[in-house]
């Protein structure tokens, strides 16, 4: 339950609301856990389908497009296609799965004051248990192909690199709650977007590609966040500046973007639940 002082109107409202976070955030927890639950309950594999379907889905596209892209080793490409399934599918899940956080919580926001980021965040938080399987999936499977990174340094940065995605999909999350309960036609419009950036996201398509595509980095965020995530993995190297600057570019927006749309709708969203 909330704190007895966050009641107090004299303080400032960004004092309550973290204050009452903090005292939801195993309500968050929770919540996070039933969902993980009820998305492996009485499968033989449980949270192993976490590695089991991006990859056996990547295995599938690598030997589609491996041989129309004319890949020169097979498990090379599979193990990129791979890194591209699991990243991807934690995207989805933010933008997609986020938009019903709030129309699923309407029980308890109806019930009590509860601040919305705590069900806005729990998709992300739940996608990001089953990225970390999904990861190191990664990694067994380049050490059973032969295709692991060179140990050193740069290894470092794929823990961090959690951090930073989970900061590029939280405010996406919390857009697409919002948006998403007050107008309903956004739920049909982002599946079209989703299954469009999945294809215009170097996923299954070579990286090279899109270096030919003038400002579409700067466009497609996923481009950067991908180049992220696999600089450690697949070439052993650290991150590039650029496609730093432009995800952090990209957090920054979104995270704007998202606290002026929560601002804005306010407390009214419970009326359209």
């Amino acid at each position: 339950m909330s704190f007895v002082n966050v009641q107090d109107h004299r303080l400032p409202f960004f004092v309550r609301y973290l204050a009452d976070l903090i005292a939801y955030r195993h309500l968050c927890f929770n919540l996070v856990g039933s969902d993980l639950r009820s998305r492996f309950r009485r499968t033989r594999l449980g949270i192993l389908w976490a590695v089991a379907q991006p990859l056996i889905f990547a295995l599938m596209l690598a030997l589609v497009w491996g041989n129309l892209a004319k890949a020169p080793n097979y498990w090379e490409f599979a193990l990129y296609v791979f890194t591209g399934t699991v990243v991807f599918e934690m995207f989805s899940n933010a933008a997609i799965g986020g938009q019903d956080s709030l129309t699923s919580a309407a029980g308890y926001l109806k019930q009590a004051r509860i601040p919305f980021f705590v069900f806005q965040v729990r998709t992300v938080l739940s996608g990001t248990v089953i990225f970390f399987f999904g990861t190191i999936g990664v990694f067994i499977f380049a050490a059973a192909t032969g295709t692991f990174p060179p140990v050193g340094l740069h290894l470092i940065l794929v823990p961090a690199f959690f951090g930073i995605y989970v900061l590029f999909l939280v405010p996406i999350a919390m857009l697409m709650s919002v948006t998403g309960l007050q107008y309903r036609d956004v739920k049909h419009i982002s599946g079209l977007v989703v299954q469009g950036l999945f294809l215009m996201s170097p996923i299954m398509m070579p990286r090279e590609i899109f270096a030919q595509l003038p400002y579409f980095e700067y466009l497609n965020p996923l481009v950067p966040v991908l180049d992220l995530f696999r600089a450690p993995i697949l070439h052993g190297a650290f991150w590039n500046a650029q496609s730093l600057v432009v995800v952090s570019v990209w957090i920054v927006g979104l995270w704007t973007a998202a606290i002026v749309s929560s601002v804005s709708a306010g407390r009214r969203l419970v009326y359209a639940l």
